[in-house]
């Protein structure tokens, strides 16, 4: 299987961890992952809220760039960037006015969109495409015993119409790639809201509560780690860990990992290959998984 891969500006700076995981599982399924030429960040988040025309036209700038690749599905780690893709082609095609004014400003620039690449979740691909069945023969190393939370987060999934891969209100794609690890799927009350990573700019503590909100849920309900769908989810879920015990006066962690790295472990390869980080070594090496 052949596919575009936009990893996106997170993926490819402080969250190069996802990056690296799933480059390696992919190339264990047999996924030629073939990076985006001259990719741009996808602006999502904070540029469709300032410039509808040129957050459009970004987005269909990396989609036009896979169509001249000779692709037609742009896959990537972060559900931001999912969302920014898919949301500005769903204005693109449903807007007339502004499919108008984006065909305005686009024109004479290399930007040459023809309907035909879509963007993609990497999780979307590893369920729908791969299948459950042909990464259950790639396993080699159950993960019995490891209780692991889906976090889900809020981009991947909605909004519905948009995203279009399974319900928002009851998703199981994260807890089927758990279950084939010989894990534990650990669902909790707050695994589609969202990580407060967007509020971390302006509202800081609000982020951060956020955060904790998100980590509180899956450890009440007994996980013992938790994997994610997001690069930015990342940054807000693993790399705070330090911050939320200090603000929350908590004595755990819970270290959240991307879905790549889990399934990269029950393939055999070493935390470090991974990029995991030392609260997930450490959770792993007292389940007895590493």
């Amino acid at each position: 299987m052949k596919v575009a891969y936009y990893p996106g500006c997170a993926t490819h700076g402080l969250s190069k961890d996802v990056d690296i995981a799933t480059k390696r599982v992919a190339e264990v399924l047999g996924i030629e992952l073939v990076e985006v030429e001259d990719w741009n960040c996808c602006g999502g988040g904070f540029l469709d809220e300032k410039d509808e025309e040129a957050h459009v036209a970004l987005n269909l700038r990396n989609l036009s760039n896979v169509e001249k690749m000779g692709l037609d599905k742009m896959v990537t780690p972060c559900s931001v960037c999912l969302g920014s893709h898919r949301l500005a082609t769903y204005k693109y095609n449903e807007n007339k006015d502004l499919r108008k004014r984006v065909n305005k400003r686009i024109e004479g620039t290399s930007i040459n969109y023809n309907n035909k690449a879509t963007a993609e979740h990497l999780v979307w691909v590893l369920v729908r495409d791969v299948g459950i069945e042909t990464i259950k023969n790639h396993i080699t190393k159950q993960l019995t015993g490891l209780k692991v939370g889906s976090y889900y987060g809020c981009q991947m999934l909605r909004p519905e119409q948009i995203m279009g891969f399974e319900l928002s209100f009851k998703p199981h794609s994260l807890q089927d790639l758990i279950s084939v690890t010989g894990a534990t799927p650990v669902p909790f009350p707050m695994m589609t809201a969202c990580c407060g990573f967007p509020l971390m700019g302006s509202n800081p503590k609000g982020g951060l509560k956020l955060a904790f909100n998100v980590l509180n849920s899956a450890k009440t309900s007994g996980a013992d780690i938790m994997i994610h769908p997001c690069s930015l989810c990342h940054l807000q879920l693993d790399t705070l860990q330090d911050k939320v015990k200090s603000e929350f006066k908590v004595s755990w962690t819970l270290p959240a990992i991307y879905v790549t790295q889990l399934l990269g472990l029950s393939f055999g390869l070493s935390p470090e290959e991974l990029g995991i980080g030392n609260y997930a070594k450490e959770i792993l090496k007292q389940k007895g998984v590493i």
